[in-house]
């Protein structure tokens, strides 16, 4: 599966193992980086949701088109299928990608 970001901020922190440390801690920054390795390698979602990292469609806020990864305590990293018209205006070839939206500890306050 092809991964997009929803921001350069945000691709430029998930490709850097050390921003990544120095932002969530080194436990969270490997389990950022292999949920992020999950998702490349994933055909689909239902082999996302077999994989481990406990992925789970979000209600809510995220309702509709989000799922969640968890990372670590309430951490999550928040990511949804880019929709044919976007994968058509963005040139990307694979059936399949996913844009991460955000990590984040959305049960917080």
């Amino acid at each position: 599966m092809e991964v997009r970001y929803a921001d350069p901020d945000l691709r430029d922190l998930c490709a850097s193992d050390r921003a990544l440390r120095r932002k969530y801690g080194a436990v969270c920054a490997r389990r950022i980086a292999t949920r992020l390795r999950t998702l490349e390698a994933a055909d689909s979602v239902d082999d996302l949701m077999r994989a481990p990292g406990r992925c789970h469609p979000l209600n809510g806020t995220y309702y509709g088109d989000c799922f969640a990864f968890r990372l670590h305590g309430g951490l999550r990293l928040v990511f949804r299928l880019l929709t044919d018209e976007e994968r058509k205006a963005q040139e990307i070839p694979d059936d399949t990608a996913a844009l991460v939206v955000e990590i984040i500890d959305y049960h917080e306050g």
